[in-house]
């Protein structure tokens, strides 16, 4: 990691659903506010950990990442999965370049072995995460 000091770029609001944990995400991000991102998830994750969950992502903006940031993101994933990630489901809401940001979020979940879907409707997408959670 770089010697350096910058604001995090990028909005974030979690809600939580019983097991379902929901993810706003304003882009573009940079690697401080991955690193927000993983501090403010921490708690969420722990207490959730007791059974299996699920999360929804709802990205706005550009939700993309610098290169050093998806590799941050990627540990993130694997480390919520230790505590009983099952699945996550994302939706593009008012984004730009859907079809990139959507191969950019694959490239990402494939390094990893959680199930994932895209998903252009909030109600279709939790139902879906219900079902994995079980």
């Amino acid at each position: 990691m770089n010697n350096r000091t910058f604001a995090a770029h990028g909005g974030l609001k979690i809600t939580r659903e019983g097991q379902l944990l929901i993810i706003y995400a304003q882009g573009p991000g940079n690697t401080e506010m991955v690193l927000k991102y993983q501090k403010e998830l921490h708690d969420y994750r722990v207490k959730m950990s007791a059974k299996p969950w699920a999360s929804l992502t709802i990205f706005s903006g550009e939700p993309l990442l610098p290169p050093e940031a998806s590799s941050l993101m990627v540990d993130s994933i694997k480390q919520a999965q230790q505590l009983n990630l099952v699945a996550n489901a994302i939706i593009f809401d008012n984004v730009q370049y859907k079809t990139i940001s959507q191969q950019f979020w694959s490239n990402i979940l494939q390094q990893t072995t959680l199930k994932h879907g895209f998903f252009e409707e909030e109600a279709a997408a939790k139902t879906w995460l219900k079902e994995q959670i079980g």
